[in-house]
């Protein structure tokens, strides 16, 4: 079964890393750790931190490379069709012969087949280390467990799961895919101790504060697109942008605005004009995702079909599926992918009735809450969802933390759990794992 992360880890890496410098000490710091291969495996997870976002639809590996106790090289997976973390480590070292006897570490197993770029494991093996240490293997089954058999070949000493579950959590939008081949859903809100994720007033923007914002931002550049209903744009006309998060910021999510039924077309003048401004922005890229016959009408009335001049990005919502099957279906829709690299990760950032109907649904694979301390005593913004009484939805914590006077809390759902628990390094460093045995 996995476990809770270690102090200070989180989904996003390690947690204060994601914070710029001032808000720093409102997250909790990781501890020292059991031995030196867990600190390096440390600093390799940090290394692939600061390139989030960069290498998609690759994983985001990162790498160091110790000989006799000092680091002699590091490096991350570059833009994708660039060079993987190995590559980049090793070729930053000018004298090679340093390389012999030396340690590499590695958060995600060395590729062994050819791509846009060559095997790394070849690499890896025609180097003269004298020890390959891996946090998790790739069960990618042009990958799986070839990488590192090839490495033991050598007579290299391997040794893995050293920060397992760390890296896991790390690269679990990739191995999710991976082992599903379907789109990780995410869900992200913040609420009071009594369960509200807005104030029946509505006069206060934020429940959170500052430091929860900042991880929340980070948290947008690993996932690739964020999702909202047309409530929260409506109400808070999000920007849905990397700001606040250590920099650099390297990209920014596709925005997904789920509007069945295009309450964005027929609202106030004003109101359209402010959406414009800040949700569909020109930063990046907004999808709005409408019905089919709700758009076919929306045609033929003359603000809508104005409106949906103005729009780059439309896309249709099957009309005879439930509201969690369409937004499956649209996920999957090849027209996406004019955008950009696939989405295989979504954050949904709310509002209350957009993430009630996923997890009535049960797909939510893993959720980010955070909870002020605060008790709001309003009514209205909550998850409500039919569910048998006493068996609500149950998820599975792997983190418990503070964000300044926060509290966060991340959790997988019970498949999700599942297929970590199967990805064992020593499974996933053998055999490709099935996707039905996973899902």
């Amino acid at each position: 079964m996995v476990s809770t992360l270690r102090r200070g880890f989180g989904v996003g890496g390690v947690i204060e890393r994601t914070l710029p410098a001032a808000l720093r000490q409102g997250a909790e710091s990781v501890p020292s750790l059991r031995n030196a291969d867990e600190e390096w495996m440390r600093l390799a997870l940090e290394e692939a931190m600061r390139s989030v976002g960069r290498s998609h639809p690759n994983p985001t590996v990162g790498c160091v490379i110790v000989r006799e106790g000092r680091l002699l090289a590091s490096g991350a997976t570059e833009v994708y069709g660039g060079r993987h973390a190995e590559r980049v480590a090793i070729q930053s070292v000018a004298d090679r012969s340093r390389l012999r006897g030396a340690t590499l570490y590695v958060t995600l197993e060395p590729c062994a087949h050819t791509g846009r770029q060559p095997p790394c494991a070849d690499l890896v093996a025609s180097c003269g280390f004298a020890r390959c240490v891996v946090a998790v293997g790739d069960p990618n089954p042009l990958v799986a467990g070839k990488g590192l058999r090839l490495l033991r070949q050598t007579g290299m000493e391997i040794q893995t799961g050293v920060l397992l579950r760390e890296a896991m959590a790390w690269h679990l939008p990739f191995l999710f895919w991976q082992v599903t081949g379907r789109t990780l859903i995410a869900a992200k809100w913040a609420q009071t101790l009594d369960g509200q994720l807005a104030y029946d007033d509505g006069r206060s923007k934020w429940i959170s504060g500052e430091e929860s914002r900042a991880y929340t931002h980070w948290l947008r550049q690993k996932y690739d697109a964020i999702l909202v209903g047309a409530g929260t744009v409506l109400v808070d006309r999000p920007a849905l942008t990397v700001r606040s998060c250590v920099e650099p910021h390297h990209r920014q999510p596709i925005r997904l605005l789920f509007d069945p039924t295009a309450r964005l077309l027929s609202c106030a003048e004003d109101v359209w004009e402010g959406v414009l401004r800040s949700t569909f922005s020109a930063e990046t890229p907004s999808v709005l995702m409408v019905r089919e016959s709700v758009l076919a009408r929306a045609r033929t009335d003359q603000l809508m079909a104005r409106r949906l001049e103005r729009l780059e990005h439309v896309l249709p919502l099957l009309s005879d599926a439930s509201p969690a099957l369409s937004l499956r279906a649209a996920l999957a829709d090849s027209s996406l992918a004019r955008l950009g690299p696939p989405i295989h990760s979504v954050m949904v950032e709310g509002g209350p009735r957009l993430l009630s109907t996923l997890a009535e649904a049960g797909m939510l694979d893993i959720a980010h809450v955070f909870t002020a301390p605060t008790l709001g005593g309003g009514t209205r913004h909550r998850l409500r969802f039919p569910a048998p009484h006493g068996r609500g939805l149950r998820l599975c914590p792997m983190v418990h933390t503070r964000l300044g006077e926060d509290l966060l809390v991340e959790l997988v759902a019970p498949s999700t759990q599942l297929l970590m628990d199967r990805l064992d390094t020593e499974r996933s460093a053998s055999a490709p794992v099935q996707a039905s045995e996973a899902a």
